[in-house]
């Protein structure tokens, strides 16, 4: 197997895994904080990494640019989907989830490394270091931003659930057609 297939084989797990699950609604709903806490988020450490020297993606062959491979966005991107769904809502279990999911990642990170798919300058210092701050500012941000979320939807909820339908904020001009039921109440 080459060594530029393995971030394809990696993504295609995560994303089974959301399919498997998270529910379609909360997929919907967690992709901006996936996007922004994973996707942006590793684009710019990778990005500001690579220019400093401390690590770098390999063998990316046609499947990136600037040192970032293209897929590594979108895998980080469908992992914070699964890390936000699944985050406790009790403060203590919080701490150990977030702890556990800086170990993971350090445990992954340090997998890919000795698959050949990216290289560090420091070793281990470079897989322990970017990824105590990212889950505390994700956690955090995630936590707070789904808090002015709710406040939103407490306050206005029609307006939040036609917010969430992805449609306009206007009411429709035509009226509904009538239902058989409707029909039968007349008579």
């Amino acid at each position: 197997m080459a060594i530029n297939m393995i971030p394809f084989i990696y993504t295609a797990v995560f994303a089974g895994i959301v399919i498997a699950l998270v529910p379609r609604q909360e997929i919907r709903r967690l992709s901006i904080y996936g996007i922004i806490f994973g996707g942006l988020f590793d684009a710019v450490l990778v990005g500001t990494a690579s220019l400093i020297g401390e690590f770098r993606y390999i063998n990316y062959e046609p499947f990136g640019l600037m040192g970032i491979h293209f897929l590594a966005p979108v895998s980080w991107t469908l992992f914070f989907i699964i890390y936000f769904y699944h985050l406790p809502t009790k403060k203590v279990y919080i701490y150990i989830y977030t702890t556990m999911g800086i170990l993971y990642s350090m445990l992954f990170c340090q997998m890919i490394t000795k698959l050949g798919v990216l290289s560090l300058a420091h070793g281990l210092y470079d897989s322990i270091i970017p990824f105590i701050p990212w889950y505390i500012i994700a956690t955090w941000g995630y936590l707070k931003l789904t808090k002015i979320d709710d406040a939103f939807d407490s306050v206005n909820p029609e307006e939040h659930k036609q917010r969430m339908r992805f449609g306009p904020i206007y009411e429709p001009v035509a009226k509904p057609l009538p239902n058989d039921d409707d029909k039968k109440d007349e008579q």
